[in-house]
This record gives C-alpha cells, sequence and structure tokens, in this order.
C-alpha cells in the first residue's frame, strides 16, 4: 500500500444505469452493492455509495476510495477483482469489481434455516485454504485486511473458489507486520467489534497492545467457528443489519474471547485438523497466532 494516505481518485470511461435499474445484489455500511449486465460479458459488481448516507457521505467516499485504491493494486485469485472506480454525475463514486454468486454469510445463513447442521469438514478446508492464501499474498504485500468476517468472504461456483472482498477498512503495514502509522494520517482498525482481536478492542494505550497482521488471523479463526457453529461469535441475537457493523444491544460481554465449540463438535475425529486450526488462530496472545504461511503450512498446502 502507498504511503499516500490520501487516495487518489480512479477515474474510468464505464457506463452505468442509475440504481432504481440495477439488482441489489448486498450491502454494508453506507453503501449498496448492485450488479451490472454487461452485453456478452460476464457481469460486474458495483458498489455505490447510498443517496442516505447524509452527513457521512464523506466518510464512506473516503473508505471508498481507499478500497479501489487498494484493490488496484492487488492482483490474486483469492481475492476480488478490481474492474474500475467511476464518479456517476450527482458526484456519487462507485467501484466496479468481479462478481461472486453469494457471500459466505448468505450461505450460512441458508444451512441454518435449512437445519443442515455444521458445514462439512472438505467445505471448512476449503475456505480456510483460500482465505489463507488470500491473507498470506495480502500480508506480504504489506496491508491488514481489517475486517475479516463471513459477509466479506464470496464463494462462486459452489465453493469452486473462495475470495476475499471489502477493503474500505484496510491499513498498511510495515515489514515487521506491525501497523505503519503514517505521519499525518489517522490509521486506526476499525473492524466489526464481534470478530476483533482482544488486542484491537483494548486499544493500543492498554498494556501495550500492538496491531499486527495477526488481528486478521484471529478474526479468521473466528469465520471457522461460524461455519461449524452456523451463528455469528459473541451475539446472541440472529443474523440481521447488525452483523454488518457489530452494533447492537446483544453484544457478547466475552468479547474478543475464543467462543466456545458444542462438544459434539470438540469430540469429532473428522474435525480435529479444523478445530486445532481455529484454536490456534484465537489465541488471546498475537504473538502465539500462526502466520497465514504458517496456517498453509499446517494444512498441508505446502
Amino acid at each position: 500500500m502507498s504511503d499516500n494516505c490520501t487516495p487518489k481518485i480512479l477515474r474510468s470511461t464505464a457506463k452505468l444505469p442509475e440504481t432504481p435499474a440495477l439488482e441489489r445484489i448486498g450491502y454494508g455500511t453506507g453503501v449498496g452493492v448492485f450488479n451490472l449486465q454487461r452485453k456478452d460479458q460476464s457481469p460486474w459488481a458495483a458498489k455505490i455509495i447510498s443517496r442516505n448516507a447524509g452527513r457521512d457521505r464523506k466518510q464512506y467516499s473516503n473508505r471508498l476510495q481507499l478500497e479501489a485504491k487498494v484493490l488496484s493494486s492487488l492482483n490474486h485469485p483469492n481475492i476480488i477483482g478490481y474492474r474500475a472506480f467511476v464518479k456517476r454525475p450527482d458526484g456519487r463514486e462507485v467501484l466496479l469489481m468481479e462478481q461472486c454468486e453469494q457471500s459466505l454469510i448468505d450461505l450460512i445463513e441458508i444451512r441454518k434455516e435449512e437445519n443442515l447442521g455444521p458445514y462439512p469438514v472438505e467445505y471448512i478446508t476449503k475456505v480456510a485454504v483460500d482465505v489463507a492464501k488470500a491473507l498470506e499474498y495480502l500480508h506480504s504485500s504489506l496491508v491488514l485486511h481489517g475486517d475479516i468476517k463471513s459477509g466479506n468472504i464470496l464463494v462462486k461456483n459452489n465453493f469452486e473458489i473462495v475470495k476475499l472482498c471489502d477493503f474500505g477498512v484496510s491499513l498498511p503495514l510495515k515489514a515487521d507486520g506491525t501497523l505503519h502509522k503514517i505521519k499525518g494520517c489517522k490509521a486506526f482498525y476499525i473492524g466489526t467489534p464481534c470478530w476483533s482481536a482482544p488486542e484491537v478492542l483494548k486499544g493500543e494505550e492498554y498494556l501495550g497492545a500492538i496491531i499486527t497482521s495477526k488481528a486478521d488471523i484471529f478474526s479468521y479463526g473466528l469465520v471457522l467457528w461460524e461455519m461449524m457453529t452456523l451463528s455469528f461469535p459473541n451475539s446472541s441475537t440472529a443474523i440481521d443489519e447488525s452483523y454488518y457493523t457489530g452494533i447492537s444491544d446483544d453484544l457478547d460481554a466475552h468479547l474478543g474471547e475464543r467462543p466456545p465449540l458444542p462438544d459434539s463438535l470438540a469430540r469429532d475425529p473428522t474435525y480435529n485438523q479444523i478445530v486445532e486450526l481455529f484454536n490456534m488462530c484465537t489465541m488471546q496472545d498475537y504473538k502465539k497466532r500462526p502466520s497465514a504461511k504458517q496456517i498453509l503450512q499446517f494444512m498441508g498446502v505446502y
């Protein structure tokens, strides 16, 4: 990631119809994601600043510009592909990206509604490996994703390939994996509280906590937990809009801790490797968590 903390506006000649003519396929804080069909070509996903962003529009605009800048600098099969960044006539920015069929959180919610039980090990393993590959590339590129959760993981062709998305709160890293604080820039971790590592929640001023690439690893471990429990961590509510913000009246008092697994899963030998990986990634001490490369070695990728 460039040391320049103010992303330049990237421009494109791509044309977009008005949002009422577009099919909404997702949403996030301050943005909507729409299906952009293209004649005789594969569709794109268009992330557009909400018309109702109000006084927060500048904040969401800055995030979208940052995401465009980061995505345009990345090229990896397990990271969603950048296509273009444009401005609409009304001034709203639009990030155009590769489109995937569904987010992992949607698939988890469907599986829960159909009472299908935990994902089989082979599906969890596929997500674990593909996301670890994305994180290894990302961290070696000195970028902290900063908001790993199932809502920011996309699935194509029934788990044929899994991709990481949503880089609007990503942060620069130094070569040693610690947060790179650039003079004159406000670089602070945002994330989503239910998935955030303990050192993030406590704040850097608390007991000398340091934010590193291992913050992504803790959140990654909770994604494995989501696939095993069909729940989202540290909240007693069902999946709803609070999932995307982490703001709810029912947040667990144990934010930043490792959530327990059902005894049936913890004792099931077919899940041994995934459970061990989950435990490794959700260690309280960030120094004891594996790197993305070590995860891939543990999973036998290399």
